[in-house]
């Protein structure tokens, strides 16, 4: 039986998933790199040193990871200073409901821990959550099963009683690697994203019960 629910965060409960795809775009450019979006898609989802240990080798990037990580964080910061940080339509509501019903939660990104952090106190959700696990902290980052995993278990819960909500391919395949099930969240403005190993499939949170999330 399914009694818990495990979050994604950018793109899923923080509209900032745009933000961080423009922000590599952009200092890809300045590397003389051009590049659409869709031609990062096998990177949504993961953490921002792997995708550019993975760009740095694909277009013989000259500068440290770590130096590119920070600039894209800081194009990033910039976009979200200019146009703000908001939540994913319904996302909110979705999560107190969850919680009020007494559905342990728990965010699973990849995304450093602050930044999670200050996303969920931002929307007011922090003590909505029983934990918090960062991609950062893992060896291995999504697509591996190991950020759900660990999730899990801080909940005390087997992957068999747990439900998924993502927005990428990578986390779609970490969370059925991890053998739990999956809602994709593919909302209108959402990039084109191979999520058709997800169990079901939501394009809007508003007028979700939980129910719907717990039952598929």
């Amino acid at each position: 039986m399914r009694r818990a629910v495990l979050f994604d965060m950018d793109g899923v409960i923080s509209d900032t998933e745009r933000f961080y795809v423009e922000a590599m775009i952009e200092r890809l450019k300045r590397e003389g790199v051009t590049v659409r979006p869709e031609q990062l898609n096998d990177l949504f989802g993961s953490t921002m040193r792997h995708n550019w240990g993975v760009l740095k080798e694909r277009y013989g990037l000259q500068k440290d990871v770590d130096t590119y990580v920070e600039e894209v964080h800081e194009i990033k910061e910039h976009m979200l200073e200019v146009q703000g940080l908001h939540p994913m339509p319904g996302a909110v509501e979705l999560i107190r409901k969850l919680y009020e019903a007494g559905v342990p939660l728990a965010v699973a990104s990849s995304s450093p821990r602050d930044v999670i952090e200050h996303h969920m106190e931002a929307f007011g959700i922090q003590d909505c959550f029983d934990t918090i696990v960062s991609g950062l902290e893992c060896r291995e980052g999504k697509p591996a099963p190991e950020i759900y995993l660990r999730a899990a278990e801080n909940l005390g819960a087997a992957p068999a009683e747990c439900v998924v909500i993502e927005d990428s391919a990578n986390g779609v395949k970490a969370a059925k690697a991890a053998g739990m099930y999956c809602h994709a969240y593919v909302p209108p403005q959402a990039y084109s994203q191979d999520v058709s190993t997800a169990d079901n499939r939501l394009e809007s949170f508003l007028g979700l019960k939980v129910e719907d999330v717990l039952c598929g």
